[in-house]
């Protein structure tokens, strides 16, 4: 089993920012206004504490949570034309965690890593589900979810409560969140 003493700083580092890139990407797609991001907040927050229960099993698991979880939750505030560029260096440091998963980590600590980050991106796109939003999430938030997923080898992913949501391989985010913000 992977713990601390098994990765260099750079690689720890990509790893605990792998674990939340994901959910800021999320909430980086599905801006909501102040009462959104304190709805968001409250739920990651509750989520870091049942994060501990489910996963502390593992060393590598439990030294992850337990520096980010304790770590204040980011409020996300992007200029306006930048989310894009934000979703996708978020995605970009899932991708960069997952090489270091695949390189460093068993199987079994990888999909507990995945499970968690994919937990905490889901968390952060239903904590304002049904606030004006007729299918539970948008579609913005549903397409980074499945591109988070894909980016940590989960192709066959599909986000909770998003309707039927069928996303062509070569979509790409911008053009979600553009589709988003026309609709």
């Amino acid at each position: 089993m992977a713990s601390r003493t098994d990765f260099t700083d750079e690689e720890w580092s990509a790893l605990r920012r792998g674990l939340v890139a994901g959910e800021e990407a999320v909430r980086a797609a599905g801006p909501t206004g102040w009462f959104g991001r304190f709805k968001e907040s409250r739920a990651l927050k509750r989520e870091w504490t049942s994060l501990v229960e489910r996963y502390g099993q593992t060393d590598m698991a439990k030294a992850l949570i337990a520096e980010e979880g304790s770590a204040p939750i980011a409020s996300i505030r992007i200029e306006e034309g930048k989310a894009d560029a934000f979703i996708r260096d978020a995605i970009a440091a899932c991708r960069s965690a997952a090489a270091i998963l695949a390189a460093k980590v068993e199987p079994h600590g990888a999909e507990i890593y995945v499970d968690v980050a994919i937990e905490l991106a889901e968390t952060a796109a239903l904590a304002d589900a049904g606030h004006g939003k007729q299918e539970g999430i948008t579609r913005a938030e549903a397409i980074v979810l499945r591109r988070v997923a894909e980016a940590f080898g989960r192709s066959d992913y599909q986000a909770p409560r998003s309707g039927d949501l069928r996303v062509d391989g070569s979509l790409a985010v911008e053009e979600a969140y553009s589709r988003q913000n026309t609709n």
